[in-house]
């Protein structure tokens, strides 16, 4: 609960004093079945003749570390793997992320170093996970965008005064979710030493 209530505060903060990126974040696309292949044993180790040259090798360390944590069984599949890692490097090629990336590890630097401490591996790897899967959720709660509007606003997740807006547009709603997904995949990558 405190990693989450961190990661909007420092959104927030960034959000009010940075340019919004212009590119479109989602779900990475599998360009081969090579990204299938990929294996790393519980020990760290990359099992010979994978395409872990494709994964970010800070990724594959956090999530060794994680799959120790956890006893051995991580609850991530290679599929869920390999998409956080195209989030991340459509994130590290994004200028306007990049710029934020250096903006919090400037600006919140005490407290990075703090959640660096409280944090676990697994803690990271979980939240990434999360933030895919509500990136999933999201790409089929807006095929209809009006029912959309409407199942967000009955579970609490509209704020009163943007209601009209988003029901007027909710293309803006989509938008704004998507953003507010991203930055918080961007937090968490930060905290983890992803990016």
């Amino acid at each position: 609960m405190f990693f989450r209530t961190f990661t909007f505060g420092i959104l927030f903060l960034l959000a009010m004093t940075l340019p919004m990126s212009h590119a479109q974040f989602g779900l990475p696309k599998k360009k081969d079945n090579k990204a299938s292949q990929a294996e790393v044993n519980a020990d760290g180790n990359i099992q010979e003749g994978t395409a872990t040259n494709e994964m970010n090798l800070s990724l594959i360390q956090l999530l060794s570390k994680a799959e120790k944590q956890a006893g051995g069984t991580l609850a991530l599949s290679q599929e869920d793997a390999f998409a956080i890692d195209g989030l991340l490097k459509q994130a590290v090629q994004d200028p306007d992320t990049q710029v934020l990336v250096q903006e919090m590890k400037t600006m919140q630097r005490e407290v990075l170093e703090q959640m660096l401490g409280e944090t676990t591996p697994l803690d990271i790897v979980n939240n990434l996970k999360a933030v895919m899967s509500e990136l999933v959720s999201l790409e089929i709660l807006f095929q209809d965008k009006d029912r959309a509007v409407r199942e967000m606003d009955k579970e609490g997740m509209i704020e009163e005064h943007r209601l009209a807006e988003y029901k007027k547009n909710p293309d803006l709603l989509e938008q704004d979710t998507r953003k507010a997904l991203y930055m918080t995949f961007v937090s968490t990558a930060v905290v983890g030493d992803l990016m």
